[in-house]
Parts: C-alpha cells; sequence; structure tokens
C-alpha cells in the first residue's frame, strides 16, 4: 500500500528539477524493445482518447478502513460501559460524565487525525483519472481537488520518482511532470497509474501509455482485454473486492492468507465509493474527446470477459486472444 503524493510525500511543485530526475527521464520519442504492460489501469480506449485510473485506485478504500476502526475504537470506549450497564445504570453519574468527558478530550485530536485522512478517499470522487488524448496530443488530469488540468504530450516532463520509503525495499511510480518555459521549475506534477520496486516493470508500464500517444491505438489495442467499469457508474462491491486483490494478481496463495485484510479493506473501498461521486469531465475536454461507437480500437467494460482476471496477465491475455 503506497500512498506517495496523496498523503505521504506530497509531489513538490515550484522547484527546480533534480539530478536523479534528468538522468531517469523518460522520453516520449525513444521506443523501448520491450513488451506493453496495460497494469489492468484503464477504464476507456478508442482511436481519440485512452483513459486510465489514477496511482492510488488499486489501494482506494485500505486507508478509509483503517480511519473507521480507529475512529470507532474510542468511540466505543466511551459509550461501551453505559450499554454493558444494568438499565438502572443507563444514565450517566457524574463519575460517568467525567470518565466520558476526559476520553472525549484525549479522543478529538486522534479523531481530527482520522477524519483529514479519511477525507483523502472518501467524500471525494471515486477516481481520479488520466486522460490521453492520441487526436490532438493532449494530456488530461482530473486532479484529487477536483480540478483538471491539461497539457500538450510533447511538453511534459516523465521520469521515474521515489516513493516514500517506510520500510523494506525502495518503491517508484512514473511522474510527469509540467514545467516552466525554461524548462528547469516544476510547475505541476501527476502519476501515472502503479508503482513497483523494480524500474525494469515500471518500463513496461510507460511502454504502453508511450506507444499509444506515439504510435496510435493499433499499436497496443491488443493489450487491453479487461476495463474498469467505472466511467459512468461507481463500482460494485464484488469489483471492488477484486481490484483490490490485483495488489497480489498472480499470487493465490498470498491473495488467501491475507483475504482477511483484504475484506477490511474492501469494506473500507465500499464505503468511500459510496461517499463519493464519479467524476465528470468539463465540456471543453469532452469536445475534444469525441469518438465513433463503432470504433475498431475501442476498449471498455462492455467488452470484458464473463471471468474478471485473477491470474497472471500473460495467461489471461493468451486466453483472450
Amino acid at each position: 500500500m503506497d500512498y506517495t503524493g496523496l498523503y505521504a510525500k506530497k509531489y513538490r511543485i515550484n522547484r527546480k528539477l533534480t539530478v536523479e530526475e534528468r538522468s531517469s527521464q523518460l522520453h516520449q520519442n525513444e521506443r523501448l524493445d520491450i513488451t506493453p504492460f496495460y497494469n489492468l489501469s484503464v477504464i476507456r480506449m478508442n482511436s481519440t482518447y485512452l483513459e486510465c485510473v489514477d496511482r492510488w485506485f488499486i489501494y482506494r478504500g485500505s486507508m478509509t478502513a483503517i480511519c473507521l476502526l480507529f475512529i470507532a475504537f474510542p468511540v466505543s470506549m466511551i459509550l461501551g460501559p453505559l450499554f454493558m450497564s444494568e438499565p438502572r445504570h443507563l444514565i450517566p453519574t457524574a463519575s460517568d460524565s467525567g470518565w466520558m468527558m476526559i476520553w472525549v478530550t484525549i479522543s478529538i485530536p486522534f479523531w481530527l487525525a482520522m477524519g483529514w485522512l479519511l477525507l483523502k478517499e472518501s467524500f471525494r470522487h471515486t477516481h481520479f483519472p488520466v486522460r490521453f488524448n492520441y487526436r490532438n496530443r493532449m494530456v488530461y488530469v482530473f486532479k484529487p481537488n477536483g480540478t483538471v488540468f491539461k497539457a500538450k504530450w510533447r511538453d511534459i516532463f516523465f521520469t521515474l520518482g521515489r516513493c516514500e520509503r517506510m520500510a523494506g525495499a525502495q518503491n517508484w511510480d512514473i511522474r510527469g511532470h509540467v514545467l516552466d518555459k525554461d524548462g528547469e521549475i516544476v510547475l505541476d506534477t501527476f502519476a501515472l497509474p502503479g508503482d513497483n520496486i523494480t524500474l525494469s516493470q515500471l518500463k513496461h508500464e510507460w511502454e504502453f501509455f508511450r506507444r499509444y500517444m506515439e504510435d496510435g491505438p493499433a499499436a497496443i489495442h491488443r493489450d487491453v482485454f479487461w476495463c474498469h467499469d467505472i466511467a459512468e457508474r461507481r463500482e460494485t462491491y464484488k469489483a471492488g473486492l477484486v481490484t483490490l486483490l490485483f495488489a497480489l494478481n498472480g499470487q493465490p496463495i498470498g491473495q488467501v492468507l491475507l483475504s482477511p485484510i483484504f475484506f477490511a479493506a474492501s469494506l473500507g473501498r465500499w464505503f468511500a465509493m459510496r461517499t463519493s461521486k464519479i467524476p465528470v469531465w468539463p465540456e471543453d475536454v469532452e469536445a475534444h474527446c469525441k469518438f465513433d461507437q463503432n470504433d475498431p480500437f475501442l476498449r471498455d467494460a462492455s467488452n470484458n470477459p464473463e471471468k474478471i482476471p485473477m491470474e497472471p496477465l500473460s495467461v489471461a491475455r493468451s486466453r483472450s486472444e
């Protein structure tokens, strides 16, 4: 679970590019001799645009579940003794009231902190999509604060970024920086979906988006065999649970062993999705993203196989062809 950019280690802007970012740059016009990998991130693809989920979508609900648990705990400590009392003692005594006031006073800062964390995932938008327009060479990013920014594909500085390191191996993601006219100062930043400890794996993901924008949908449409059904509606509980399990896709033993954790996270995900609204692109963005419903390269949830893929992607892909 890596929330870099949303919780920990916010993407810093109004600063100079670092030496590491320059040395790790991913060039739009440089084809990598590797297999594109879409990382189960696509919402919809056609001859006009490719829309994907945000960098944190696969973890959505995990922090919400933790927050709801820790909010409920002090509440139970306050109210629990009252409900466990005999009926005649349900009216708080002076000592009970004093004890409750102490707990409430202690809990308020904690509740405020948990509420702040909760609002990062819940009562917002169900996801923060990124749209790559092949026709007009633009990238549209729906940001967590509800705003949308636009940038020309070739003007974005893509690079590999270090994620917040809490423990274990260093994790990385792919970031797109919008720079000033001199190409020195970072004005805004967004991230492509996914993160990984293996840099080579991230380059496979980068190549998927790069080829769409440079070579067109024909270059990668066969690599997309399953899409998230969230463009115009909230995901179902089952789809949310399966999305969480994607973190261990192809590792059935790990999925079984950690199933209680995934189940708890799925409840948080359900809460986050039901309290959030579906993102709506501005009219000017939609005007530039029209496509033919008979588009031969159209890929969306209507094309999904009956079985949601829960196996290594290479196996699932071979079965879909």
